[in-house]
């Protein structure tokens, strides 16, 4: 039994790669998938191996070989020989992107990758030409919807070198490419601006799609700027607890998500509106920044941390509501308020390296003031709603009445 036990573990350890890597696309580890199960799975199409042939997922199937004969048609081509022969050619290196491919044999992965990947490369030929809203289901504005929502799922993603290759045979300007996919999500990702710098070396650094996306959501160069090495650092309280301490909150002036500023007392945070497919973006992004192995800044993981910090309760989101900070359509201001805690449970950031670093501080100096706890203890005790204020009034009224009846008793006027 031992030799057995031996010989396997051995086979094991010789069939290791000489260098084991955490994969560019990857399945969500367990511990953040039962979060929220739903945010991690695609509704109408699937990409890429993991989710191949569920069945919920096949209708789409027919359309993906479709979006492929327009691109044929398209170029004036009758085959899918040279995107056939250069898949091919990419095969390994793709399939090491993933963490494992399922059982599927090599002409099986080289069909798949064909037609998503020129599925998505036809889907950004009629964004760009805008001829999308002629074609018979991405003219349906569910089903358009919910494709470009599944696209933006780390599960479903396809090697962006192999998106870019395709791109390169399909399309006459493939950098142009960039700027649309970049302009259309902007929607969805206030801030979002293309990199002005991507050439032949730089493009090779991208993942995938939505890593191409993450990279370009990044703060303005004054937020960036934020960064310092900060030896000790504190969260910092909820909304409502920091409005007690006197600390004023204003909308920020721009659109960038990530440009929080603390500056005279005042917290300034740029509006964002919570959609229903908000948490499921922030939840794949965020996946991407946790595993990322090549040291890039956690933006969206920050703001992330700022926001559970300042949201405990449907209190803070009725506050940051008030003063046009937050607009949701989730129902209730509880509903929204679980986003942020659901998102803030597993988020690890680097309290050394941190965006937000000097904000903390500059926010707690402020909350901490002597003064400042002081006044928050008593706004918190006594004037936390409307009749405590009142019978506080009420209280200090009657007082005053009866030390003035006492005074003119014992110094009666003359």
């Amino acid at each position: 039994m031992n030799n057995t036990i031996q010989i396997r573990i051995d086979g094991w350890i010789q069939g290791l790669p000489a260098e084991t890597s955490w994969p560019k696309i990857f399945q969500v580890p367990h511990y953040l998938r039962k979060l929220n199960e739903e945010a991690y799975e695609p509704t109408i199409i699937s990409i890429g191996p993991y989710h191949r042939q569920k069945d919920h997922l096949k209708a789409v199937e027919t359309h993906k070989v479709r979006f492929l004969k327009d691109l044929l048609q398209r170029r004036n081509e009758n085959s899918t020989q040279r995107y056939v022969e250069a898949m091919t050619g990419m095969m390994e290196s793709a399939r090491n992107c993933y963490s494992e491919c399922l059982g599927i044999s090599d002409e099986e992965f080289i069909e798949m990758m064909v037609i998503d990947g020129c599925f998505i490369v036809e889907l950004i030929h009629k964004i760009k030409e805008g001829s999308w809203q002629q074609d018979s289901i991405l003219n349906v504005s569910q089903i358009f919807t919910n494709i470009v929502k599944d696209l933006i799922l780390v599960e479903n993603q396809l090697p962006f070198f192999v998106l870019w290759e395709f791109l390169g045979n399909a399309l006459e300007d493939r950098f142009r490419c960039i700027d649309v996919i970049i302009g259309f999500f902007e929607v969805m990702m206030p801030g979002l601006t293309v990199h002005p710098n991507y050439d032949e070396n730089s493009i090779k650094k991208v993942k995938h799609l939505l890593d191409l996306l993450r990279t370009n959501w990044i703060p303005s160069d004054d937020t960036k700027h934020e960064y310092t090495n900060v030896q000790e650092m504190k969260f910092i309280r909820s909304a409502t607890e920091l409005r007690e301490a006197g600390i004023k909150f204003r909308r920020g002036k721009g659109r960038n998500l990530f440009d929080i500023k603390f500056e005279n007392g005042t917290l300034y945070i740029p509006a964002l509106n919570l959609e229903d497919h908000t948490e499921r973006l922030y939840c794949n992004i965020v996946a991407c920044e946790q595993f990322a192995d090549d040291g890039s800044p956690k933006y969206l993981s920050e703001y992330i941390t700022v926001m559970d910090c300042l949201i405990d309760t449907g209190n803070d989101v009725e506050l940051l509501f008030h003063k046009g900070i937050m607009h949701h359509w989730l129902g209730t201001d509880e509903a929204a308020a679980k986003i942020f805690n659901r998102l803030g449970t597993e988020v690890i950031v680097d309290k050394s390296n941190f965006c937000y670093a000097k904000l903390f501080n500059d926010v707690n100096k402020h909350y901490y003031k002597p003064w400042n706890k002081r006044m928050a203890g008593l706004r918190h005790n006594y004037f936390n709603t409307p009749w405590a204020l009142i019978s506080f009034l009420a209280a200090s009224f009657f007082l005053l009445f009866i030390l003035l009846k006492t005074t003119f008793t014992i110094f009666p006027w003359s």
